[in-house]
C-alpha cells in the first residue's frame, strides 16, 4: 500500500490516483499539474501567470504602443471572439481606454472576422450614456481593432453572485434600477440593431444602484443584428446564451426584433431578485421571497410570454411598466391571490415532446458551497432538498427549488466522502474520513446514530432498495452490511479495497468496486460472490446499477466506463468520455439518461439505450466529483473539487 501525500489515505501500490482526494500517487505526482484554467474574467494563466496575449509577429506586452496610438497597459479579460486591453490613449492626454483585438486563431475565418467588424461598425452608430462608447475600428499589422470606452465597473453576474453568496437578496428598488437603466439603453440602441446576447456578464455597474453615482453600461454587441447588413450567413446559427435567448432566438437567431433583448431583461429581473433562471415550471418571484409586491409576478409573465407580440413592444413600453408597478393602477390588485406556478415558454405545451430526445440542459445556477472541496452530492427522494458532503467535514443541506441552504450538519471530525438518503427519505447517512458512519434524522437534522467498525476512511455508502440495510465501505479494505433497525453489522467483506458500492435495483446485488482493478458482484441471498469482473487497468471509482436493472456502469482512474449487461455481466460497451479518472456515475430514474463526472473537469450525459453523447459541461474549473438527479429526472445537481455547486435545469 501507499499512503497519499496530500490526504494520508492509503491506496494500493498500482493506484495512480489516490481515491479520496485525487492526487497523483507514485509516477503520477510527478505529472499531476493541472492544466492552465480561466480566472474569473475568464483570462488564461499558468500557476506562475506568466502568460502574455500574443498573436503571430505581433507581440500585445505593456508597453507595446498600437498604431502608434495606443499604450498597451495590461490584458483585462479574454473572450470567444476577442481579448481586451487596457490602453492609454497618446492621442487624448494618455486618458485611459479599452483595446479589443481579434483572437489570432480566428483571423482567417472571413465570417467571423467580418462579424468582429461588424460589432465594431454597429456599436459605434450607438451613442447613449448607457452604452459603451466605441471610438473607431482598425487594422493594424494584420490585425483588426476596435477602440472603446474604458469603464472600471462590476459585472452584474458578480452583484447576483455577491448577493446569493451572502444570503441577503437583492432589495426590489435596487433591481429595478438597474433595468430601468438597461432599458435607456435599449432605447437608444433599438434605433440601430437589436443586442442579442444580452446577460449579466455583458452589463457593468458603478455605485450604488438609485444613487446620483450610479452607471450602468451594455457591451458586447458581437452578434448584434445590423438592421442594414443581410444576415444570411448566420441564419441557421441560434447565436446567444441558453437560458438568456427567447424561444424565437433559439429558432430563428437572424430574423428576431427588439422583444428578444426584452425577454432577456426580464430574465436578468427574475434573476436579480431570485438568483434563478425561470426555466421549466419556475415559481413566480412572490413565491420565492413573499415581501415582493404581486405586480412583480404580472410583470415577469407579461416580459417572459412565449410569444413576441404579447410582451412588451418596445423598452419605452417595459420601462413605463416597470415604474408604474407592472401597468396596475391598483397598487392592491392581485392581493390575496393563490400562488401559481408559470410555465416556461421554452416548455412547448401543445405539442407532446420527449424530454431526452427534445429536451436540453441548461445550468442554472453556480455557487459557493463554502465547504471547500465537495466530495459528493445526492438528492432526497422527494427532490425537496440536496445534500453536499464537505473537505472541512460538514455536510450541508439544500432547498433544491430556491436554491438555499437550509441545515448544515456538523459531527464528523475529518472530510465526509460520501452520502446517501435512505429510501423514504427520513435519515441521511453520510461516511467520512474519521472512520465512522453517521445517520442523521431529516426532519430534525440533528443526528440520529454513530456507526463504528471501519478502521480507517469510509469511502462509500449507500441504502439498499427497500431500506433494511446499510453499506459502508472504506480504505480498511472491508465492506459492511448493517441493519437499519439497530445500525448492528450484519456481514463483513474483507479484501480486495474496497473503494465503491451499488446495490442492484432488486436489492438481491451489491456490486462493490475495488482498488485492486476488479469488480465484485454479492449474492445478498448467499453471501456468495457472484461475479469478478476484470478488465479496468486502474482503481474502481465509481459503480452504479441503472434503475431498470439492464445494466452495471463502472468508472475507474484509467479513464474509462465499462458497461456490464445483467444477469449476465457481460461488458458490452468501454466508453471512453474522460482523460482521466471518473469520480461518479448516475443515472435518471427512468434509466434514460446517464450522466459521468470526471476529473478532467468534464461532465457527460448519454441517451439510454443507444449511449450517444446529448449534453457536457465543463462547470467545474478542478474536477466534477459527483452528480445526482433528481427524482422526476428534470433536474441535477453536480458538485466540484473547487468547492462550487451547480444546478441544472431539463428545458424543452
Amino acid at each position: 500500500m501507499q499512503k497519499c501525500a496530500a490526504c494520508g489515505t492509503e491506496n494500493p501500490d498500482a493506484a495512480k490516483f489516490c481515491i479520496n482526494c485525487g492526487a497523483g500517487l507514485g509516477d503520477a505526482a510527478g505529472a499531476a499539474k493541472r492544466p492552465s484554467q480561466p480566472d474569473e474574467i475568464g483570462r488564461v494563466k499558468d500557476d506562475d501567470d506568466g502568460l502574455i496575449f500574443k498573436a503571430e509577429a505581433v507581440s500585445y506586452d505593456p508597453g507595446t504602443i498600437v498604431s502608434d496610438r495606443y499604450q498597451v497597459e495590461r490584458e483585462l479579460g479574454r473572450g470567444g471572439m476577442g481579448t481586451v486591453l487596457l490602453c492609454r490613449d497618446k492621442f487624448q492626454d494618455d486618458e485611459f481606454c479599452c483595446l479589443k483585438v481579434i483572437n489570432p486563431q480566428l483571423v482567417d475565418n472571413e465570417e467571423l472576422v467580418e462579424r468582429f467588424k461588424s460589432e465594431g461598425r454597429i456599436a459605434r452608430k450607438i451613442r447613449h450614456p448607457v452604452i459603451i462608447a466605441t471610438h473607431d475600428v482598425f487594422e493594424w499589422k494584420g490585425r483588426w481593432h476596435i477602440s472603446m470606452e474604458f469603464f472600471p465597473g462590476i459585472v452584474l453576474r458578480k452583484v447576483i453572485n455577491d448577493a446569493d453568496a451572502s444570503g441577503n437578496a437583492v432589495p426590489l428598488n435596487d433591481a429595478v434600477a438597474i433595468v430601468t437603466h438597461m432599458l435607456d439603453g435599449l432605447t437608444a440602441a433599438h434605433e440601430v440593431t437589436v443586442h442579442r446576447d444580452l446577460k449579466p456578464e455583458n452589463i457593468m455597474l458603478k455605485g450604488a444602484p438609485g444613487s446620483p453615482e450610479f452607471q450602468l453600461k451594455i457591451l458586447d454587441f458581437g452578434i448584434a443584428k445590423n438592421f442594414e447588413v443581410s444576415n444570411a450567413t448566420m441564419a441557421e446559427v441560434a447565436m446567444g446564451t441558453t437560458g438568456y435567448m427567447a424561444p424565437e432566438q433559439a429558432r430563428d437567431a437572424a430574423n428576431v426584433d427588439k422583444r428578444a433583448d426584452l425577454y432577456a431583461v426580464t430574465v436578468m429581473f427574475y434573476e436579480l431578485l431570485t438568483g434563478l433562471l425561470p426555466v421549466g415550471n419556475y415559481e413566480p418571484p412572490t413565491a420565492l421571497r413573499n415581501e415582493l409586491p404581486p405586480w412583480v409576478d404580472a410583470f415577469v409573465d407579461k416580459g417572459l410570454k412565449s410569444r413576441p407580440d404579447a410582451r412588451y413592444n418596445t423598452a419605452e413600453e417595459m420601462k413605463k411598466a416597470l415604474l408604474t408597478g407592472g401597468g396596475q393602477t391598483d397598487p392592491q390588485k392581485g392581493a390575496g391571490r393563490q400562488t401559481q406556478v408559470f410555465t416556461s415558454p421554452l416548455v412547448d405545451v401543445e405539442k407532446e415532446k420527449d424530454p431526452v430526445k427534445d429536451g436540453r440542459w441548461l445550468r442554472i445556477k453556480l455557487m459557493d458551497s463554502r465547504q471547500g472541496l465537495v466530495h459528493a452530492v445526492s438528492y432526497s427522494p422527494d427532490g425537496a432538498v440536496f445534500a453536499s458532503a464537505g473537505e472541512d467535514g460538514t455536510v450541508r443541506v439544500w432547498d433544491s427549488k430556491r436554491l438555499k441552504q437550509i441545515a448544515e450538519l456538523k459531527g464528523h471530525s475529518a472530510w465526509v466522502k460520501s452520502l446517501h438518503f435512505s429510501p423514504n427519505g427520513r435519515v441521511l447517512a453520510t461516511g467520512s474520513g474519521d472512520t465512522t458512519v453517521r445517520v442523521w434524522d431529516t426532519r430534525t437534522w440533528r443526528e440520529a446514530a454513530v456507526i463504528t467498525g471501519h478502521e480507517k476512511p469510509v469511502i462509500a455508502v449507500r441504502f439498499s432498495p427497500d431500506g433494511n440495510f446499510l453499506a459502508s465501505s472504506g480504505a480498511d479494505q472491508t465492506a459492511v452490511l448493517w441493519e437499519t433497525q439497530s445500525f448492528e453489522p450484519v456481514t463483513e467483506v474483507h479484501g480486495g479495497g474496497i473503494a465503491a458500492l451499488s446495490f442492484s435495483p432488486d436489492g438481491l446485488l451489491l456490486a462493490s468496486g475495488t482498488l485492486n482493478q476488479s469488480v465484485v458482484v454479492w449474492d445478498l441471498m448467499t453471501g456468495d460472490v457472484l461475479v469478478e469482473l476484470k478488465g479496468h487497468r486502474g482503481t474502481i471509482t465509481s459503480l452504479s446499477f441503472s434503475p431498470d436493472g439492464r445494466f452495471l456502469l463502472s468508472g475507474s482512474d484509467d479513464s474509462t466506463i465499462r458497461v456490464y449487461e445483467v444477469p449476465g455481466f457481460q461488458r458490452t460497451l468501454k466508453v471512453r468520455d474522460h482523460s482521466s479518472l471518473v469520480w461518479n456515475i448516475a443515472f435518471t430514474a427512468d434509466a434514460r439518461v446517464m450522466a459521468s463526472a470526471g476529473e478532467d473537469r468534464m461532465l457527460v450525459l448519454r441517451r439510454l439505450p443507444d449511449w450517444e453523447e446529448i449534453a457536457s459541461f465543463m462547470d467545474h474549473p478542478k474536477g466534477v466529483s459527483g452528480v445526482s438527479f433528481s427524482p422526476d429526472g428534470r433536474g441535477m445537481v453536480t458538485c466540484g473539487r473547487e468547492g462550487g455547486i451547480a444546478v441544472y435545469s431539463l428545458q424543452m
